[in-house]
């Protein structure tokens, strides 16, 4: 590995430089934001939501698509909007159709997408990828020298800002009402998603959150990159866009989850502007159904969208 490698304690230190202030007016998402909706694509994939594929950012200088489900609730018409909400995966996952379907029967219209170029066959250990991928995940470390619009974090962010113009042009759903909330990596990714779109109503990451060079499961990794590390959490770590964060945020995750230590998510959550609540529970399991399952997250969404009393 090229350049000097840094400890643990370096990479914190320059990471508590870098976020000081750089947030969304320095916004790489900017373009992305004042792009109309994504034109959709028909997929032969079917589920109990409608399969889509969607136009992504270009990649090495050529199209992308992402695949998303998305479905509306019943009753939901042009004349009766509801509110929604966007759903990012974590880690070794995909768009998943029955997570939509669970939000729809809350009474929310629902997108979710893959953020790595896949589809929801599995293939191996993994899912299929298509013709149309982007950049392939989890983090991007092993991109960190290319241009920044080829690296998995622009990408990923990207094709959540754009799941979300998509959402918010269907005419059944009220653009003033759309929460999101994500997973693992895709609650790190609704950590900038909602920091950089000043459209969400509400965000609610589960486990993920920013300063990866504080202890989380990646430091060690990020070290052993040296100077290539700083340059990945200088670019892409959330906390150098949670300081924009102006929606209210709740933060759920276990006290002892092994990926995102609990430190991360309070110095996280110091950062927010908005308001800012807590689930956080003595244990819970690391994965992408335990992190759908709280009821908290709907609680919280009734709050913000539909003005309900904030409990659970």
């Amino acid at each position: 590995m090229n350049g000097p490698k840094l400890s643990a304690c370096a990479l914190a230190l320059a990471l508590s430089v870098f976020s000081s202030g750089v947030a969304a007016a320095q916004s790489p998402w900017d373009a992305v934001l004042a792009k109309p909706p994504p034109a959709a694509h028909a997929s032969d994939f079917r589920g109990k939501a409608n399969a889509v594929f969607l136009d992504g950012e270009d990649w090495r200088g050529r199209p992308t698509r992402f695949f998303a489900w998305y479905a509306l609730p019943d009753g939901a018409s042009a004349t009766n909007r509801c509110p929604g909400v966007v759903l990012v995966h974590g880690g070794e996952g995909t768009a998943f159709d029955w997570w939509v379907r669970m939000w729809n029967e809350r009474g929310y219209a629902a997108i979710a997408m893959d953020t790595c170029g896949a589809t929801p066959i599995k293939e191996g250990n993994g899912w299929r990828r298509h013709e149309w991928s982007g950049p392939s995940g989890w983090g991007g470390f092993d991109q960190v020298d290319e241009p920044a619009k080829d690296q998995w974090t622009y990408h990923a962010v990207a094709d959540v800002v754009l799941a979300h113009s998509f959402l918010r042009s269907l005419p059944e759903v009220d653009p003033a009402r759309i929460g999101i909330t994500g997973i693992s990596w895709g609650g790190y990714l609704t950590c900038i998603a909602s920091s950089v779109d000043h459209r969400f109503d509400w965000a609610a990451p589960v486990y993920g959150c920013g300063f990866y060079a504080d202890g989380s499961w990646w430091t060690k990794r990020l070290a052993e990159m040296g100077a290539k590390g700083t340059e990945w959490l200088r670019r892409w770590d959330a906390s150098v866009y949670l300081p924009d964060a102006r929606c209210p945020f709740l933060f759920v995750s276990g006290e002892d989850d092994p990926f995102f230590r609990l430190e991360m998510l309070k110095k996280s959550a110091a950062l927010v502007k908005g308001p800012v609540s807590w689930d956080l529970r003595k244990t819970m399991v690391h994965s992408q159904e335990a992190g759908a399952a709280p009821e908290s997250i709907r609680a919280f969404a009734d709050h913000w969208s539909l003005g309900k009393p904030l409990a659970w």
